[in-house]
Order: structure tokens, then sequence, then C-alpha cells
């Protein structure tokens, strides 16, 4: 199964130029803890709340003058829209992280994919499992 029908395909992102003031403004904005940092439509970082918090405001840093190029976690690990949700469970229990881009063939942002979104498609399938049980238990 593709991954593109359990992923969001509103995507918050921003430039890698940007600055942290504004990312933190557009995250508040936006109400997410995190974004994609993209070059054009390929995404080259994530940023999330807590960078800003443990790699500006504690570091006492000026998020007027602070890139988000800067402080975003790079290279960023993606996954293509083929992979299922083994494939991203398996991303996400290697590199510790909730959530990844998804990308096309050529590498281009079309979405993203969080363990919210996993949990949501999980819990839909085992209630399908209990309902066929509560039929079957009742013939």
């Amino acid at each position: 199964m593709s991954l593109k029908p359990l992923m969001t395909e509103e995507v918050t992102s921003l430039p890698p130029n940007a600055t942290v003031l504004d990312a933190a403004k557009f995250m508040t904005d936006m109400n997410v803890g995190s974004v994609v940092v993209v070059d054009g439509d390929k995404p080259i970082g994530i940023l999330t709340d807590r960078d800003i918090m443990t790699k500006v405001v504690v570091e006492r840093k000026d998020p007027q003058t602070v890139k988000v190029k800067d402080i975003m976690a790079s290279p960023v690990v993606t996954i293509s829209v083929e992979k299922d949700i083994v494939d991203v469970t398996k991303l996400m229990s290697t590199h510790g992280v909730r959530r990844f881009p998804v990308v096309d063939s050529d590498g281009r942002i079309i979405g993203v994919i969080a363990l919210d979104d996993i949990l949501v498609f999980l819990g839909e399938e085992l209630q399908n499992i209990a309902t066929a049980l509560k039929c079957e238990l009742g013939k």
C-alpha cells in the first residue's frame, strides 16, 4: 500500500534563509511543532520547536538574525510515496523521529507522514478487526 492515503498532503514548509523568528511565528500561526525546510520543492531539512528552544533560546542567540538553515536538522531523511507503513515504522525506529517528508520519484516533496497518521490508520484497522470478530462470535 502506497503512503499516499496515509500522508498529510498539506506541507508546512519554509526556505532555508528564513529567520528563526519568522519560523517561530509561522509555526505558531499554523499550530505545528515542525516545518520542512525546502529548496524549491526539495526537502533539505527539518526544523522543530525543540530546535528553536535548544539552539537559539537557551544559547541566547538572536532569533531575528539566526537563519533556519543554521539550526535545522540536515540532511533530512525522506521516504518515497511508494513505500509502505512497515517501511515508515522501521525508519522511525532507526532514526528516532516521528515524521518524514514523503517524496515522489524525483525527490520532490508531496506530503508528510507522521506517527500520528500511522496510529490513526492502525486504530481504524483494529476497529475493523474487532467488528469482524464480533460478527463471527455472534454467529
